[in-house]
Formats: structure tokens, sequence, C-alpha cells
């Protein structure tokens, strides 16, 4: 078996499946079926353990079954479908790729809040913001709807799209689903709420670490994307100074770069459930986002997305050609 071109098949082809499909709704998908077993997971460790040094070690427990299992399964699959037949192999890891990717999804959820936008429909553009945020978006004027997609939409570059590339082009799709397995506890239990602070820690710090080299990656690939609009230094300079404007220790690296290759500002203050949170603002010299913003923002987005796939499948052949990987 050809390691190198078998890796580049299903590598381009579940990257073009994401880009055209994203994630339909009503559709099998693995990650679904993650989050309703974490869910359990979750449902039985409080049954269980009381006390928060309880709920902490539950927390480990629920990682290492949940991201563990997965990777061991995704092992234990391919393994018997490259065994049984090349062809099939190939198929089933080509849909293991394509489920963890996220990119064409997150596109196309933030394309759903820009549209309205130029429609004037307001409303509309509220409601589809809120499927991607936590916070209140009922009172937010187009400058708040742009500011909270283009959060949005940069923040998730990193762990939505550039970090499961990278996992995949040097872990391969074991790799990939224990990123995607962790990252998706992170999003159900990973919050620094009364109700998650024991629990969902230990899964935090896992998706901190993880994301660590993607963020900063990706955050690098919009400033070098700059130089082709001649916004490299200022994306550069906004990174460098706010780089750590975030409560998470990678999610401003993307944004703080956007911001600067757009020349808008971001963070500040937001409510959530009717109360107001100050956050560090990035770019506080930028102006505010704006609908044609977040247009240029999706365009840069798009072109992140070809680029660190490029870079990805380069490496990924790379590794493959010298025999170094794991299926």
């Amino acid at each position: 078996m050809d390691r190198p071109l078998f890796f580049a098949a299903a590598f381009t082809v579940a990257y073009c499946l994401d880009l055209l499909l994203g994630d339909p709704q009503g559709w099998p998908h693995p990650v679904r079926l993650l989050g309703k077993f974490i869910a359990s997971l979750e449902g039985a460790a409080r049954k269980i353990c009381q006390s928060p040094a309880g709920l902490k070690a539950a927390g480990v427990a629920i990682v290492i079954i949940a991201a563990g299992g997965s990777a061991a399964v995704v092992f234990l699959v391919l393994r018997a479908a490259y065994s049984f037949n090349p062809a099939c192999g190939l198929l089933v890891e080509i849909y293991i790729l394509y489920s963890v990717l996220a990119g064409g999804d997150l596109g196309s959820h933030i394309g759903r809040v820009e549209s309205p936008l130029w429609e004037g429909f307001s409303e509309q553009a509220r409601s589809a913001v809120a499927m991607l945020v936590s916070r209140d978006t009922e009172a937010l004027d187009e400058s708040g709807i742009a500011r909270s997609a283009l959060e949005s939409l940069f923040e998730n570059s990193s762990d939505g799209l550039v970090a499961p590339l990278i996992y995949a082009a040097f872990l391969g799709p074991v790799g990939a689903v224990f990123y995607k397995a962790i990252n998706t506890l992170d999003s159900m239990i990973g919050y620094r709420t009364e109700k998650y602070a024991a629990l969902g820690c230990f899964a935090a710090r896992a998706d901190d670490l993880l994301n660590f080299i993607p963020a900063r990656l990706t955050a690098l690939l919009i400033v070098a994307l700059g130089l082709l609009r001649g916004r490299a230094g200022l994306a550069w300079q906004v990174l460098i100074r706010d780089r750590r404007n975030h409560d998470s220790p990678n999610s401003a690296w993307p944004e703080a770069a956007a911001a600067g290759y757009l020349g808008v500002r971001l963070g500040g203050a937001d409510f959530y459930g009717g109360e107001k949170i100050e956050r560090l603002p990035i770019n506080t010299a930028g102006r505010s986002p704006q609908r044609s913003d977040l247009r240029e923002g999706l365009d840069l987005f798009g072109r992140l997305s070809l680029v660190a796939f490029i870079l990805a499948l380069l490496a990924g052949w790379c590794i493959r050609s010298g025999e170094v990987f794991l299926i």
C-alpha cells in the first residue's frame, strides 16, 4: 500500500467534503455520538462523586475513557477495514477525517450571520450569531453582531480547522480523533463555572495543551497572509501586544492576529445572562467591526483554510514517505 498516496487521497477528499457539505443536520456523526457518550459519563460521575476531589478524579477518568476510548475504537476500525480491503479502509479513513474537520460548517454559520446583515435583517443575524456564542445577543447592534461573529470565527479557526489538520497530518486519523475528543470534552465540561470547576478542569487543561501549537501557528499564518495585502506589520504588532488578552491561553492568538489584519477592535464588554462581563480588548486602536469586516473576515478565513490544508498535506506526505506515521 502506498501510504503517502493513500494519505493524500483521504486527506484531500475529506477536506473537500467538509468544504462542500459541512455538518448536515440529521446525518449520523461520530462527534454527536461522542457528545452523548460524554453526557452519560458526566451523569454517572455526578451520581458517584459528590466532593470536589472526587469530581476532579472523575473528570480525569472521563477524559481517559472518552478520548482514549475514541482513539482506540478508530485504531481498531481502521485496522480491520484496511485488512479487509484497502479501498474499504480508504473510505473509512475519509469519513473519519471528514468528521473531525469543522471549517466548512464554521464558515457556513458565519455566512448565515453575514448575509442577513447585508440585507438589513438584523434580527435574523442576531438569531444566527446566538448559535455561535454564549453571550446575550438580543440587544446587539450591527457592530456587536459583527464583532461576536468575528471573535467566534477566529477563535474557532484554530480548534475547528487548523488543529484537526495538524493532528491528522502528523498522527493520522487516530490522533485527529483523540484531539477532537479532547476538544469536545472541553466544550461540554471544560467551563470555569461552579458546576464544572472540579469535573471539567482536567479536560480544559488538556485542551489548552493540545491547542498550544495550533493556535500559535494559526496566528502566524494570518500574519503571513497579511503580506499579500500589506497588513502583516499591523497583524504582527497587535498579535505580540494583545496575544494574552483572553481568559484562554490560546484564543487571543488568532483573534489578535485577525484583529490587526482587519483593523478592527475585538473583545471588551459583553452581557452573559444579563450580567455585564468586562474582557480585555484586542486592538484598542481599531475601529468597531461592521458587516464589511465580516465579509473580509470570511475571505481571510477561506485563504487561511486553503494554506493550512496545503501545508498539512505536504507535512503528512513527507512524514509518511519516511514511514513515520500512526494509523
